[in-house]
């Protein structure tokens, strides 16, 4: 921390110093005092502590988000299965609700028919009473 504290802090001397040599030619020349070059100083320190919270915290946010967008493609995938399984419970159901329509059917027809045999059976066993007596 220090050494890029120092490092930044000699960059910018030689900036100025070079700066100031340029310039020297020209009537403008530009003064810093101790505690101006210490605000500043101050100053780059804390942007380059914010600029690096802000990029870890960019750095777990894109985390966050691929973990997001791998859990979304996962849960996608899982809705589709369900779907497929959903339409072939559903084609099940259809089929079993068909088969026990037609059982019903077929037992209204066997129950007409077993109550017309016992209509015909009656009917035989009159007409057989009445010819015996």
């Amino acid at each position: 921390m220090w050494k890029k504290y120092f490092a930044v802090t000699a960059a910018t001397l030689c900036l100025l110093l070079l700066a100031s040599a340029s310039e020297a030619s020209s009537a403008t020349t530009y003064t810093m005092t101790a505690a101006e070059m210490s605000a500043l100083d101050n100053r780059l320190s804390l942007l380059l502590q914010q600029t690096k919270s802000t990029r870890q915290a960019l750095a777990e946010s894109q985390a966050a988000l691929n973990e997001s967008r791998a859990e979304l493609s996962k849960l996608k995938t899982e809705s589709i299965k369900l779907q497929i399984e959903l339409q072939a419970q559903s084609s099940l159901l259809e089929s079993a609700n068909k088969s026990l329509q037609a059982s019903a059917r077929e037992e209204k027809r066997v129950k007409r028919q077993r109550l017309l045999w016992q209509i015909i059976a009656g009917g035989v066993v009159v007409v057989l009473v009445k010819e015996k007596l």
